[in-house]
């Protein structure tokens, strides 16, 4: 909602990803969890923490700038995506990203998920469609680059979900974020640097919108995300994501005074109540049991 106001009034989507990226790690630097460093207990005649973890340190660098470009390219390709096609649709796409984060669990795994994960999932995607009141002709106007832009938003969203886990168990969720976003500012520094100021994002009358989508829409949910996923795993953790929908239509419904359908409220409960049975059952294992 903020995003769309800002896109109007001439902010354009690479100026507002790239002043998240930069706002969410000024932030993160704020914290002093996110300077925490993995242990290295070489002297104890063990192997470096990140090695215990199944993690070379190259591949734990190597992961946190894969992150960082993830972390870089996810709103922006969205925002995108929205400029060019239905919100709704936008919406729908990009929360597939659970879909691929269980099958690329299953592939890993060499198991197929479990039952639960595949009902939870199931009733999560209807439920986003409903939410969202994903008009039947709506298809019909896709603007195919626009769509392939929205794919490539959930293929990020996956990756970046993947990656936060993978890090975060080396250096924290702070840490692993704060390391993430830096490397997405440097990113977009560089590209912005040849391009000089961004004297939108810089208009005061857009300043205080753009200091709440940084902070407010930027550091506190990934890194709340980044926690979270860390506790339940990346399955869960991005099937719970759906849920963002649902809460913004509450948002809109009671402070806009927004009309919700029976069959959006029917897609709310459908996308809580498989988050819920979801976290229920947290002790059952992820991919289906070995026969």
């Amino acid at each position: 909602m903020l995003a769309r106001r800002l896109f109007d009034g001439g902010v354009s989507p690479v100026e507002l990803t790239e002043s998240r990226a930069l706002l969410a790690t000024a932030g993160f630097a704020l914290v002093p969890a996110a300077w925490r460093r993995p242990p290295w207990p070489e002297r104890r005649g063990r192997p470096p923490w990140p090695e215990r973890r199944g993690q070379p340190p190259a591949r734990v660098r190597a992961n946190v700038v894969a992150l960082g470009v993830a972390l870089a390219l996810v709103n922006v390709t969205y925002y995108t995506a929205i400029s060019r096609i239905a919100v709704a649709v936008a919406v729908v796409v990009q929360y597939t990203a659970p879909v691929l984060i269980v099958a690329w669990t299953a592939a890993v795994s060499r198991r197929p998920p479990s039952s639960d994960v595949l009902l939870a999932l199931a009733a999560a995607l209807v439920g986003v469609v409903l939410v969202v009141d994903l008009a039947p002709g709506a298809i019909g106007r896709i603007d195919g680059l626009g769509l392939l832009i929205a794919m490539a938003s959930a293929v990020l969203f996956a990756t970046y979900t993947v990656l936060a886990e993978r890090t975060g168990a080396v250096y924290g969720s702070a840490a692993a974020m704060f390391r993430g976003f830096a490397v997405a500012s440097v990113l977009w520094v560089a590209f912005q640097l040849p391009r000089g100021l961004p004297d939108e994002v810089l208009r005061r009358a857009n300043l205080p919108e753009v200091l709440y989508v940084g902070l407010a829409g930027t550091l506190v949910p990934f890194l709340l995300y980044a926690w979270g996923v860390g506790r339940v795993r990346a399955e869960r953790g991005a099937i719970a994501a759906t849920l963002e929908p649902v809460v913004a239509a509450i948002v809109a419904w009671a402070w806009l005074g927004q009309h919700l359908s029976a069959l959006q409220v029917a897609g709310g409960a459908l996308v809580v109540g498989a988050v819920v049975s979801l976290q229920l059952r947290r002790r059952r294992p992820l991919v289906a049991p070995e026969i």
